[in-house]
């Protein structure tokens, strides 16, 4: 069969999120401070072919301004980068090459929440991939349905544990409705890194390539 998506858990001791208006967001994430980050967010648009939506009809979430979320990424770099480079292997990259996440958007599903089937709008051309990070929560329904080829991938999130999917840019996708609970997400676009000799290399790219070790070394010389 063929892979197109692929999944993950890690604890959550080195994300240390915060949202202005909200503070220090606790994991799991209460009910309460859901609540709280859907007073804040805004309807969350679509986009299709070069146009940007607002349909509630077809995606109903609240979006948290990507401005007022603070992420400590040295400390998040220690669980997000460990677990990308396992990703990439699951989903078949050949060795040396390496994702790089961009934060896209803090999404909050609540009761009755949805986004119909749909594919990622491709927001940078390096963009390969997208990841959504379930942060713990308790909820019901709200799976994430992936779809490529025929063949389906339902992933639900955790109570206790963070929740990595990861899924290439060609596949529909969508989110089934809330029943009760709060779904809250960080989604990423995933970008493959050049590992070319010359390329510029920013802080997050950085600790990637100490992972990668001496893969580098050959690349560099290949490239």
């Amino acid at each position: 069969a063929e892979v197109f998506s692929a999944a993950l858990t890690a604890p959550t001791g080195d994300l240390h999120l915060e949202v202005r208006g909200v503070g220090p967001i606790k994991l799991p994430v209460s009910q309460a401070q859901a609540r709280q980050l859907c007073v804040l967010g805004r309807p969350a648009r679509y986009g299709r072919g070069e146009q940007t939506l607002l349909d509630r009809d077809v995606r109903d979430t609240w979006e948290i301004p990507k401005s007022r979320v603070k992420i400590d990424k040295r400390r998040w770099n220690e669980t997000l980068q460990p677990v990308l480079e396992r990703l990439g292997r699951k989903l078949g990259l050949t060795s040396g090459r390496a994702l790089r996440a961009e934060l896209h958007s803090m999404l909050v599903y609540g009761p009755g929440q949805f986004f119909l089937e749909h594919q990622d709008s491709e927001k940078d051309d390096g963009m390969v991939a997208s990841l959504v990070v379930g942060l713990p929560a308790t909820f019901k329904g709200g799976a994430l349905e992936v779809r490529h080829g025929g063949q389906t991938a339902t992933y639900q999130g955790s109570k206790k544990a963070l929740s990595f999917v990861a899924f290439y840019s060609d596949c529909r996708h969508q989110v089934r409705p809330v029943a009760s609970g709060y779904r809250v997400v960080l989604t990423y676009n995933l970008l493959l890194r050049e590992a070319a000799a010359g390329s510029t290399v920013d802080p997050d790219a950085e600790l990637v390539e100490n992972l990668a070790g001496c893969l580098e070394e050959h690349f560099a010389c290949s490239g």
